[in-house]
Parts: structure tokens; C-alpha cells; sequence
């Protein structure tokens, strides 16, 4: 990712986007919703691209805000007058890239002591977040199914404190349906199966075909007549 952390000194930032690998097939039909903040803190906003690519917390209120990362370890400190971001959170190096093998090596996060930077003089913090849209190069098995049509994709939770209270931020991955797509997966069952049936349609029209010859062949001669020996023989 780039500017994986952005903060925000006025009016909104632009979204964070992926610093490498391939793009997610498909990203546009995802739609990242917001459910509840759980408890809701006092002071407390929170935002989110409903593309995937942000989450946004607003902190105005007296308590310190500490959003935990995908280790459950510190991750982000915003109060309302700094950010601060935690140089030894694997989610810090995570959201950096697309790749795991760009963690610092031999770290446990649970103990490991935060290494704060302050990233910023504003109370709020934009940052992409890989639990809130879909990772996966492949589709989800349901939109695999059935691309054309509306599905939940599934359910996601950031975790955070206000002043040592935890607090959950919830929402909803939903596939919006792409449009097209509503016939084009045609089960190898069922292309099989209508494979076999032409086959057979076309021997039976064959074989109807053939049988309508013959008897066209047997209207044409007349019943009991026999064509005499050297009919049509030239003499000599």
C-alpha cells in the first residue's frame, strides 16, 4: 500500500491505495459497509470507503484512542490533537504491502513494547485496512455461483479502545451482482448433459430423414409391376 496511514489536517484525504501486486478481480462490484461503533465512544467518528480502501476515525474527545491491529497489537494512538503510529505493529508493515514476507523478522507483537511516531498534528486517521474488503484473487464460492446477483460476502470487525475501554467497528462485505454475468457460468453438468442431447436429436433426425427417403422411393413404383428382363437394354 501507499500512504497506508494518511492524516487528515482538512477536509477529506485521498484513499489509500495498494503499492503493488495484482488488483483484485472484480474490486468495483464489492461494497464495504459500515454497521456500528460498539460501544460508542464519546468524541468518537468513524468512516469508511464503502470501495474498501479506507477506514477513517475522528477522535475530539478527551479519551486516547488506540485502534489494534490485525495481531490484536497496538497499532494506531489518535487523540484529538496527534497521530501516532506504532513503528513495530506488523500491521504497520502489512498495510505497506501486499506481500507477508515484508515483516520484520522475529517479532512477536504481543512483546513488543509500541515504538510510537507521530504522523500527524490533526485527531484523525485514514488508513486501508485489508479486513474490510476482500482478499482473495479468486471470487467468493456464492458470487462464483451466481456473479449476476446480489450477495453477502461476509461480516468485519476492527477493534479499539477509548481510554482503555475496548470498542468494536463492525460492518457488512456485500457483492453488488455484475451485470452480464447472470447466464455465463453454465454448470460442466449441464453443458454435458445438453451435449448429449443434441447428439441424440441429431441421429433422430437423421434416421427419420433416411426413413422418408426410403418410403418416397416406394411411392414412386407401382405395386406389383416387375421391370421385364433387359428393360431398357439397347438390342442388338
Amino acid at each position: 500500500m501507499l500512504g497506508a496511514v494518511i492524516t487528515v489536517a482538512a477536509g477529506p484525504a485521498p484513499a489509500a491505495a495498494h503499492g503493488g501486486g495484482q488488483p483484485i478481480p472484480d474490486a468495483a462490484y464489492y461494497r464495504a459497509d459500515l454497521g456500528a461503533v460498539t460501544p460508542q465512544p464519546a468524541g468518537i467518528r468513524v468512516s469508511v470507503d464503502q470501495g474498501g480502501e479506507w477506514i477513517e476515525i475522528t477522535n475530539s474527545g478527551p479519551d486516547e484512542v488506540i485502534v489494534l491491529g490485525y495481531s490484536r497489537e497496538p497499532y494506531l494512538r489518535i487523540t484529538a490533537t496527534t497521530v501516532q503510529e506504532n513503528q513495530l505493529s506488523q500491521t504497520t508493515y502489512l498495510n505497506r504491502s501486499l506481500f507477508a514476507d515484508a515483516l520484520p523478522a522475529g517479532q512477536d507483537p504481543g512483546a513488543l513494547a509500541p515504538a510510537w511516531k507521530t504522523i500527524g498534528a490533526k485527531g484523525t486517521a485514514r488508513w486501508h485496512d485489508h479486513r474490510i474488503h476482500w482478499m482473495g484473487q479468486a471470487r467468493p464460492p456464492a458470487v462464483e455461483a451466481d456473479p449476476g446477483h446480489p450477495h453477502m460476502v461476509g461480516d468485519w470487525t476492527v477493534h479499539a479502545t477509548a481510554g482503555g475501554q475496548p470498542f468494536a467497528i463492525t460492518g457488512q462485505l456485500r457483492w453488488l451482482g455484475k451485470p452480464g454475468e447472470a447466464g455465463d457460468r453454465v454448470p460442466q453438468w449441464l453443458l454435458l448433459t445438453l451435449e448429449a442431447v443434441g447428439i441424440v436429436v441429431l441421429l433422430g433426425v437423421g434416421l427419420w430423414a433416411r426413413r422418408g427417403r426410403r418410403g418416397a422411393d416406394r411411392a414412386a413404383t407401382p405395386a406389383g409391376v416387375t421391370p421385364p428382363d433387359g428393360a431398357g437394354a439397347q438390342a442388338g
